[in-house]
């Protein structure tokens, strides 16, 4: 059975009956932080699936918080002459 060492604030490492680590579990922030790196630093065709997921869902949670005004990409390569 697994066990969860508690701490007040996150990662939290999850460990099996002999004592080795089997899990962490990270806060929001850290996860974000993690999501960055990963997007950065790593080769996207080399991520699985669900890390690419789940750095397209960070991207676009950016995004939003931006609150920018939202455009058509075709009307934005038309300005820089990529599309007739």
């Amino acid at each position: 059975m697994a066990r969860i060492l508690e701490k007040s604030r996150s990662p939290k490492w999850v460990y099996d009956d002999s004592g080795e680590v089997i899990e962490v579990i990270l806060g929001y922030d850290d996860f974000k932080t993690l999501l960055q790196k990963v997007a950065r630093e790593t080769d996207w065709e080399t991520l699985p699936p669900h890390l690419q997921d789940a750095v397209d869902a960070m991207l676009m949670e950016e995004a939003n918080e931006e609150n920018s005004e939202t455009r058509p990409l075709r009307d934005l390569l038309r300005e820089t002459g990529d599309v007739s």
